[in-house]
């Protein structure tokens, strides 16, 4: 077996600290190549349907390596978050258990291997810089996935969501992001544009559905936010393979659930908000959230 073994570091050989150099100097005893990653240099393309996401490197796909060491992370915490959780997931060896490595901001980066991990997610595409991303666009476009839709990776709401339909706009969207991005820990994120027969918002605490709207897009409208302007219309009766899907896919705990429905009826899930905004889903629904959040907590407590 052809073991390979990578350090994330933003430094070369010659500024590794001696921890660091010890670790690589070790490592080129046993494995028949040792990769120092800069983390911001990887891009990702979480395809649904295909065994191990794609995860590019100076040319190179790292889905296959075979170990990671990682130390001293801070200025680079979204990055070596997705980079650790998705090697994980692909069966790399991690130094540290794949929980100590956080995003510093937004759900959306490791949120995206989870919904690839159960295929519940939309094709996704992911780069810290621009030339990661300029070769994301080459395959972007070679693959023919065109309309794509541009994210924030924090959410905000539906806010700075973006619709792009060619090469030509994709390309200029990137030169000015990457211009005015003042973080070079903030990703680029890109998904395939899914055309949905229905969204969803469901209230779920602790894998029971407590209430479900179909939500309905404002006029001109890419996303159907409460926040930018969608109607909220209650339905008693979810069907049961959004019941089936919450069961299998939702954890205990509150969650604010955005899900879709494509035209083959595939199930995408959009969002699982932790925190999630209720006053329109109540004002929609009648349903007193606040008061069956308090009464699931005082159900705990009696049944301890």
């Amino acid at each position: 077996m052809d073991l390979t073994f990578g350090i994330v570091t933003i430094n070369s050989y010659a500024k590794l600290n001696y921890e660091k150099r010890a670790i690589y100097d070790n490592a080129v005893k046993h494995f028949k190549k040792v990769l120092l990653i800069d983390p911001r240099k990887v891009s990702y393309q979480f395809i649904r349907g295909a065994k191990k996401p794609i995860i590019r490197y100076l040319g190179k796909n790292l889905a296959n390596l075979s170990a990671l060491h990682i130390r001293g992370v801070k200025s680079i915490a979204n990055s070596t978050s997705i980079l650790a959780h998705s090697l994980d997931f692909c069966g790399c060896i991690i130094s540290d258990p794949t929980p100590r490595f956080k995003a510093k901001n937004g759900s959306k980066l490791l949120s995206t291997i989870g919904q690839y991990e159960d295929q519940s997610g939309s094709d996704s595409f992911i780069a810290f810089d621009l030339e990661s991303t300029l070769k994301l666009i080459t395959s972007i476009e070679e693959k023919k996935l065109f309309p794509m839709i541009v994210k924030p990776i924090s959410g905000r709401q539906g806010k700075g969501i973006s619709l792009i339909k060619t090469a030509a706009e994709m390309l200029a969207y990137t030169n000015n992001f990457f211009k005015e991005r003042t973080d070079s820990d903030t990703p680029i994120f890109f998904q395939t544009f899914v055309a949905f027969v229905k969204e969803y918002r469901i209230f779920v605490i602790d894998k029971k559905i407590i209430g479900l709207v179909v939500k309905v897009k404002k006029k001109g409208e890419i996303v159907a936010n409460a926040a930018q302007g969608a109607t909220f219309i209650p339905i008693e009766n979810p069907q049961q393979v959004i019941v089936e899907f919450i069961l299998d896919h939702m954890a205990n705990g509150i969650y604010g659930v955005d899900l879709a429905i494509d035209t083959t009826g595939g199930i995408h899930l959009i969002e699982a908000n932790t925190s999630p905004n209720w006053k329109a889903f109540q004002e929609a629904t009648g349903i007193d959230v606040a008061a069956v959040i308090i009464q699931d907590t005082l159900d705990k407590i009696h049944n301890q």
